[in-house]
């Protein structure tokens, strides 16, 4: 079975080198792994804004990785997701011949005129799958194409329940398949003796001060220490990741005074992250969430899965700060530090939700889940 991924997209919002997509953890590699493991033939196609011209990668135990050059932008000044090539990528999946099409994260503005096209090219299967948002009215207007090409996919792969009902109205629920994303490594990841803390923790990118749309940023979680400095004792910030954005956090935290209760780890590979988790008391993925349900996101995963307390932000302003196995803050900083001191007082039950997240995520969000569910797909549609 011959899987051929695409991931269409370059790297100027994480800074990342062209080796940097091939050895760093990433979902769409992971998934690639899932494939060989049972023997497969997994193929990733995706775009670094350094290649002057295609170049292929041999990984191991992963597969065959090839990277395509950016021969244009569209929407202009975005700073992910409008690369294009659709050239160079339907010319060399005719050649590839795969069985099955996976297209990563289908909100991107090269899936309708890429995925379909190709679909209709190759003849073979398309598996969608997105890997989180939350948009307003707007921008779910602005995506109308990619929504209406749904209905030209044959699976969908989501984890937001929200989506939900957009695919009923488009008449698609039928092909969804909900699947946790990223999913964890629950032998890395698991519950071990915790020490009480007042530091935070973030783990994942550095993004640049002129962020994606939606995309995490521990900027946010300056301010909040900021203030939370005045309100809980021995307060402080653990910033694990790298980017291009890190220089200015770092600028930034001696422009507000917090040098001495915030370090910045850099990158720390999969199998040292459990020791960071252990040791913080919260976990704060800034990002818009509707809820904290161990569905998505990797931090979210993993931090549940050590037993960690684990914090996001709110889609609006009405919602109570307790989501299903986490915490949903205020989306200004002012505010999310309040909530978290009135947390940090509450640890019995910031205990109780983590333990009830790291249940739920071990028994269903575990790598085995997720490789058991995409093989599942995969094959079903070979057989189709």
């Amino acid at each position: 079975m011959k899987v051929l991924s695409l991931l269409l997209h370059d790297e100027r919002f994480s800074g990342w080198k062209i080796e940097g997509k091939l050895w760093r953890a990433h979902f769409s590699l992971k998934y690639m792994g899932f494939c060989r493991q049972k023997g497969g033939d997994p193929v990733l196609y995706t775009f670094h804004q350094d290649a002057e011209e295609k170049k292929v990668f041999c990984v191991d135990g992963v597969g065959t990785v090839k990277v395509f050059p950016v021969k244009m932008r569209f929407p202009p000044f975005l700073r992910f997701g409008n690369d294009h090539n659709p050239g160079g990528i339907v010319q060399e999946a005719l050649i590839d011949r795969p069985d099955v099409i996976h297209f990563h994260d289908y909100y991107l503005y090269s899936y309708p005129h890429v995925a379909v096209w190709l679909k209709n090219r190759a003849g073979r299967p398309l598996v969608v799958q997105l890997h989180g948002y939350n948009n307003g009215c707007l921008r779910k207007w602005f995506y109308l194409p990619c929504l209406l090409a749904l209905r030209r996919a044959d699976r969908i792969l989501y984890s937001y329940a929200p989506e939900e009902g957009v695919y009923w109205k488009l008449g698609v629920l039928g092909k969804a398949v909900k699947v946790p994303v990223p999913g964890v490594d629950t032998r890395v990841f698991r519950r071990r003796k915790r020490r009480c803390s007042n530091r935070l923790l973030y783990v994942g990118r550095v993004p640049g001060p002129e962020r994606a749309y939606g995309e995490k940023s521990p900027l946010f979680l300056l301010h909040v220490v900021r203030r939370l400095r005045s309100l809980v004792k021995d307060v402080g910030l653990d910033v694990v990741g790298d980017g291009p954005g890190l220089g200015h956090c770092v600028e930034q935290c001696k422009v507000l005074g917090l040098s001495d209760c915030v370090s910045f780890h850099g990158y720390v590979g999969h199998g040292d992250l459990p020791g960071f988790y252990e040791g913080a008391g919260l976990t704060v993925a800034p990002i818009r969430v509707y809820d904290v349900d161990g569905w998505f996101d990797g931090m979210v995963q993993e931090s549940l899965a050590c037993g960690t307390p684990v914090a996001a932000l709110k889609t609006s302003g009405g919602k109570s700060l307790r989501g299903t196995y986490g915490f949903l803050l205020s989306n200004n900083a002012e505010k999310a530090a309040v909530e978290i001191a009135g947390l940090f007082r509450e640890r019995g039950m910031m205990e109780q939700a983590a333990a009830e997240g790291s249940r739920f995520v071990h028994g269903e969000c575990s790598d085995v889940r997720v490789a058991e569910t995409l093989r599942g797909v995969w094959e079903e549609m070979v057989r189709a």
